[in-house]
């Protein structure tokens, strides 16, 4: 394994950025406060939601499976190995290098080509990004006391979903010579990184021309992002804080968009100053912010990553071959 593809720039920005997000979070630090605080929390409601957060891996796995369909029919349990790897992988290694375990993963024991498989892991993302963008949307227009910054990011969600529909439209419709054009006319956007993401978008968008679930797909992503909102809400009920819907809203938003951020493997120190800058913005205190900050991230880490080492280590996957999409071949 060269080295050169863990241990370069980007690595040692995301270890740095993570440094920064821990000091932010707590270079104000009672240990004894913060234990207190630890020790009330409800031990059987944090389970529980740690049980619903592997629930929601499931789900995912159900509307996965349902992506790779076309290309070929998987069984559930080889969807929620690969899935599970996957968030091992972005919890362990640097590079989110997850996302292409679990293409290799699920390459090894169904023989399709790696390469395939990520094509609809980028139409997952796709989606993931549009339920995002809509609960972004919706929470600008219900709740008048979310901050500025989110109003004003709203207009970018727009913009994203208008593209996304005028680009499906042109997709479903057939309608190749309009979108060569459209192609065509945001040819400034096939520069550099952005490039590559545009691409990755656009291919997303194609590859829901062969997917006749559609409406499926839709309530499996509304649900699954849905729960997720809930388990957020259980980890504060086991501290015995009870947010609103609004409050819940931002937390969950901020938390969700921060993960973007380069960062070290789980999104350590981003996560966590995200989390407590929002709840003291909603007039938490600092231990009770950090404590819920540290419960809300360890809720998925831990089991997560646990579960996913099984997983990782029962399908014996190969770091090297994992890291070359191409050296896995269809059957």
């Amino acid at each position: 394994m060269k080295k050169g593809r863990f241990f370069n720039y980007k690595t040692l920005l995301g270890f740095l950025v993570s440094l920064l997000g821990l000091y932010l979070g707590f270079r104000k630090f009672d240990g004894a406060a913060f234990l207190d605080s630890m020790a009330k929390a409800n031990l059987a409601l944090y389970a529980l939601a740690m049980v619903i957060m592997i629930f929601t891996i499931f789900l995912r796995a159900w509307r996965w499976q349902y992506l790779v369909r076309p290309l070929k029919k998987i069984p559930m349990k080889d969807m929620f190995a690969a899935d599970m790897i996957c968030y091992f992988g972005n919890n362990v290694f640097p590079l989110r290098l997850g996302e292409i375990l679990r293409c290799y993963a699920l390459s090894k024991v169904s023989g399709l080509s790696a390469v395939s498989i990520f094509g609809t892991v980028v139409l997952e993302r796709l989606l993931d990004t549009i339920v995002f963008a809509v609960i972004l949307i919706l929470s600008a227009l219900i709740f008048p006391g979310m901050p500025s910054w989110i109003r004003l990011s709203t207009w970018g969600a727009i913009i994203f979903v208008v593209i996304f529909l005028i680009l499906f439209y042109i997709i479903r419709a057939k309608q190749v010579k309009l979108m060569d054009f459209v192609k065509q006319r945001l040819r400034f956007l096939s520069v550099g990184r952005f490039g590559r993401i545009f691409d990755h978008f656009v291919d997303g968008i194609l590859t829901l021309r062969a997917t006749p679930h559609l409406g499926l797909l839709t309530l499996q992503s509304i649900v699954i992002w849905g729960i997720s909102i809930f388990v957020f809400w259980l980890v504060g009920v086991s501290l015995n804080i009870y947010f609103s819907m609004e409050n819940l809203a931002l937390l969950f938003i901020v938390t969700s968009a921060i993960i973007s951020v380069p960062a070290a493997p789980g999104y350590v120190g981003t996560y966590h100053a995200g989390a407590i800058g929002v709840l003291m913005l909603l007039g938490y205190d600092l231990t009770a912010s950090q404590t819920l900050a540290v419960l809300l991230h360890a809720v998925g880490f831990i089991s997560l990553t646990v579960i996913g080492l099984i997983y990782f280590l029962k399908y014996n996957v190969n770091i090297n071959e994992a890291t070359n999409l191409n050296t896995v071949k269809s059957k």
